[in-house]
């Protein structure tokens, strides 16, 4: 992928889940003639629309959204190949004269496109059937510290219970006979040469209380509006989900469970309310860190006046009210 796509900036609007971006994203689309990219790991995937917070018929029909299912529920969606259809839709859009609006809480997808991504290569599967094996017999801590002697400093950076960037780390070093350290330090001259993108970036992140609130309202909607419903109609078409979104399993506990498996449906709901929190909690450290942020704790009034060609200025957001 080459530097800098394009000179018309990207509306970036990013944040934990819950936190209104795309309301905002709505608005401003309106306000700027613009259209919108999705940048979700779990809108992009195809189905379940309640439990990815997919926009709904009359979002869509008031804006045109883009890369909303564009991938097959358990197809792949790897950051490089959400980033390579990102390129070409966004191409397309300025080809109409219009401009982007880049929404969503994956902050990998928003690095691959916009800054690239370390070009390693591509996944082995006999290697990965092997160091899983690996890890079953020994257990993961011990592909850590064999991580360790042959990479130290990423050894450092990953933690000794996240398998899959261990096991990634290991498959590259076999596959290349070169580090991630040494990939990601000749990666830096390429970045060097300036983003793929230039943008400007909103943050919206209402802070985790508040967070936590509307999650459990969003919840008990989609309760309301056929929650079960849908898990239970994809399961019966498709089967087990390869990548299934948050709350999927709790779901499918409830429905199908038994014994202590079960799970009642204020248990369901908890438990569902619990890991979205600790997600956007993921959401929040990661954006966080991520530098040419504006961010604002709530819903933010926003319309063309405030964005020219290269920077925004935002009236501040306790000035609006919150739009679910």
């Amino acid at each position: 992928m080459s530097r800098l796509q394009s000179p018309i900036p990207l509306v970036v609007i990013v944040g934990p889940t819950a936190s209104g971006k795309s309301s905002l994203a709505l608005r401003l689309a309106e306000s700027l003639g613009a259209e919108i990219v999705a940048c979700d790991a779990m809108q992009v995937r195809a189905g379940l629309p309640l439990l990815t917070a997919k926009p709904t018929p009359h979002e869509l029909a008031r804006i045109p959204h883009h890369l909303i299912g564009a991938f097959g529920a358990d197809e792949p969606a790897t950051a490089a190949r959400y980033a390579e259809q990102a390129d070409d839709v966004i191409a397309a859009i300025h080809a109409r004269g219009k401009r982007v609006i880049l929404c969503g809480g994956t902050g990998l997808y928003l690095r691959a496109l916009c800054e690239g991504l370390v070009a390693t290569p591509k996944a082995d599967p006999e290697i990965r059937v092997r160091l899983r094996a690996q890890a079953e017999t020994e257990g993961i801590a011990a592909l850590h510290a064999q991580l360790a002697e042959i990479d130290e400093a990423s050894a450092a950076r990953i933690s000794k219970a996240d398998y899959v960037r261990i096991e990634r780390a290991l498959e590259v070093y076999e596959l290349t006979g070169k580090t991630m350290t040494d990939w990601h330090r000749e990666n830096q001259a390429e970045r060097a040469q300036g983003p793929r993108y230039q943008t400007i970036r909103i943050g919206l992140d209402p802070g985790p209380e508040t967070l936590r609130e509307r999650i459990a309202v969003r919840t008990q909607s989609w309760l309301q509006d056929g929650l079960c419903e849908e898990v239970a109609s994809h399961h019966a078409q498709h089967g087990p989900m390869q990548f299934p979104p948050l709350g999927y399993q709790q779901v499918l506990r409830h429905l199908y469970g038994t014994g202590s498996d079960h799970l009642d449906q204020a248990s369901m709901l908890r438990e569902i309310c619990q890991k979205t929190a600790q997600y956007a909690r993921r959401q929040r450290i990661w954006f966080r860190s991520e530098p040419g942020i504006a961010w604002y704790e709530d819903g933010v009034q926003v319309d063309s006046t405030h964005i020219d060609a290269g920077s925004i200025s935002i009236p501040p957001s306790e000035e609006v009210p919150y739009v679910m």
